[in-house]
């Protein structure tokens, strides 16, 4: 539902909306007798209830048709449809006979042009929301431009008052859009961008009066002009977002020391994500065995996974042993996959049938087995690296309070000093935080990891400008004030890199592996109990019967553990924690679990050849 429905009228999100499931009732009541009067009413009383909902809901259609010339044609057109399904709806309710209810098709139709009309309603609606949007977002940006190009404190003040007041605006409709998002990955993104505004507006304050004060300091406007590039990066994403991956390139010119939006690797792949795709077109082959084009498609895609692995094994603080197991996978996997391709050629060449042989499923199975090994293995590095996270991160919040005080004490030498030393912290962690963008496994985290590891890389070094101008300035209060805010802002930054850390390997750890059924029936043990049972006599039709219905068992739980162990392997953490899933596979293995309880087979795998026919 789109946020302009809910601030109009909160109503429309309660449970007498639009009755979904009286209308469902309705069209699959099956042709059968009313039995009562009172159900017959009750009939009425949902016709009434669905044409009471749709009155009130296109009500605020036309409301919202009525401020927006655009769209006021079709909306008032899908509102006049939408309430003339809801009448029809209630007529033929009321029209209901003790047989059934009249003319079933007709209420049909009718409930099939309600929805329709009223997703059209909806989708218009959503055309206003992102305009408003759009357009708060343009009012921010020219307030941006008139901000960055005062002169005076006055027209500071009064050109930050308006920014504040339209800043205000937008957090309210962005916040609002983030929560309409189903997409996992927008979402992620629109609460990145969204942080980065409510960050980087108090630093836009203090580098903008520092700059007013000091205009001859070069530290103190690059100070400035990274805040202001920065937040329009952040509205640009905003765009991006709320379009749906249409970037605005209206204003690029806006940047200057920093990448466009257009060279902004925003919905960047990843290793993991390179993997699934590789081994998903692997296991395809038991199927297209090899067709035309499988060749340049499998070795593109192991290219690709190829070419994700060298952040860490071009990784500095990559230990040597991890770098060459990385390596040797990686040639491993070329190997596995070379192997899988001849056999397949020469299937082909000889004609094979429409199943893939035994010789070409071992090599199937061998390339999975290697990309679940380099899998493996890129997790552990990660994991190596970020167990120092804590040290590092400490190290370099004591080196931020030494830069603090030498840029008091006006020594450029120090501060020199300690700005290389920062970089390498900085550099680390961002080593870090690529490795961990590599190896998450949810879109949300994925989106978490890469935009701390941008806003690392921008604030982190605007750190020590900062402090550059502190320096210069050792007296002025607002140069203090500013390295105190940029400060604070590597605190953040910290905190972050921390939480993207501490939430990308706690699912990596908590992933579930493949479940062992520890209910099944145990060779020489049978429940809680640890003494043999003696075997049940049967005889040759009944075992038939029984090995029959046990191998369709084992069939269909198969089947089952094969489909839900595709959701488990998706990479999803919705999915992970899918309660769909865990009930699926505890039903499944108790079904067949108690197959052996109802058919008698109780004791009967002390001796298996007794349910066999002999």
């Amino acid at each position: 539902m789109p946020a302009a429905f809910y601030r109009r009228d909160r109503s429309m999100y309660d449970c007498d909306m639009i009755p979904d499931r009286q209308i469902s009732t309705l069209v699959s009541h099956r042709e059968r007798p009313l039995c009562s009067d009172r159900s017959l009413r009750a009939v009425a009383r949902v016709g009434q209830a669905v044409n009471l909902a749709v009155e009130r809901f296109v009500t605020v259609g036309e409301t919202i048709a009525d401020g927006n010339p655009e769209i006021r044609d079709d909306m008032y057109q899908a509102c006049k449809r939408a309430r003339d399904a809801g009448s029809a709806i209630e007529k033929l309710c009321e029209c209901a006979t003790e047989d059934s209810l009249a003319d079933r098709g007709s209420v049909v139709r009718a409930a099939r042009c309600l929805l329709g009309s009223v997703t059209k309603v909806l989708l218009l609606a959503d055309i206003v929301v992102v305009k408003q949007l759009l357009l708060a977002k343009k009012k921010v940006a020219r307030s941006l431009g008139r901000l960055e190009s005062v002169s005076n404190f006055t027209e500071f003040v009064k050109a930050f008052s308006q920014f504040g007041a339209e800043m205000v605006e937008l957090a309210h409709l962005t916040g609002d859009r983030q929560n309409d998002l189903k997409d996992e990955r927008r979402r992620a993104q629109m609460a990145a961008a969204r942080q980065v505004l409510e960050r980087s507006t108090m630093m836009l304050l203090t580098s903008s009066k520092t700059c007013l004060r000091h205009p001859e300091c070069p530290s103190a406007r690059e100070n400035r002009d990274t805040v202001f590039c920065q937040m329009r990066r952040a509205m640009d994403l905003i765009h991006y977002v709320v379009k749906d991956g249409v970037l605005d390139c209206s204003e690029s010119q806006s940047y200057s020391n920093s990448q466009s939006p257009q060279q902004e690797d925003w919905d960047s792949s990843t290793a993991f994500s390179a993997l699934k795709h590789f081994e998903r077109l692997v296991e395809t082959t038991r199927m297209t065995l090899l067709g035309p084009g499988c060749r340049e498609t499998l070795t593109a895609a192991l290219d690709t996974v190829i070419e994700r692995t060298q952040d860490f094994t071009d990784s500095a603080y990559t230990s040597h042993e991890h770098r060459e197991n990385i390596l040797l996978l990686c040639d491993r996997a070329q190997l596995e996959l070379n192997t899988l391709l001849r056999i397949g050629n020469s299937m082909n060449y000889e004609g094979g049938g429409g199943s893939p042989s035994s010789e070409m499923e071992q090599a199937v199975l061998g390339v999975l087995r290697t990309t679940r090994d380099l899998r493996q293995q890129l997790c552990t590095t990660t994991m190596e690296q970020a167990a120092d996270l804590g040290q590092v991160t400490k190290a370099g919040q004591e080196l931020v309070s030494t830069i603090r005080n030498v840029a008091l004490a006006n020594d450029r030498y120090l501060l020199q000093e300690s700005n290389e030393k920062f970089r390498e912290y900085i550099e680390h962690i961002l080593e870090v935080c690529k490795m961990l963008r590599h190896v998450a496994l949810s879109e949300s985290l994925q989106v978490s990891a890469k935009f701390t590891e941008i806003n690392l890389r921008i604030y982190g070094p605007q750190v020590v400008t900062a402090a550059y101008t502190l320096a210069r300035h050792p007296t002025s209060k607002i140069a203090k004030e500013n390295l105190e805010v940029f400060a604070d802002m590597w605190q953040w930054l910290m905190t972050d890199v921390t939480t993207v850390a501490k939430d990308v390997l706690e699912l990596n750890q908590n992933r579930p592996e493949k479940q062992v059924y520890m209910s099944l029936p145990r060779p020489g043990k049978h429940g809680t109990t640890s003494k043999p049972l003696k075997p049940v006599k049967l005889d040759s039709e009944e075992q038939a019967k029984i090995a029959k219905a046990g191998l369709e068992m084992k069939l269909i739980t198969s089947e089952m553990d094969a489909e839900t162990e595709k959701w488990q392997e998706s990479g999803s953490a919705l999915e992970e924690n899918n309660d769909i899933v865990k009930r699926a596979k505890n039903m499944s293995s108790m079904a067949f679990s108690m197959y052996p309880v109802h058919k008698g087979r109780r004791g009967v795998e002390d001796n298996p050849r007794s349910v066999h026919p002999s």
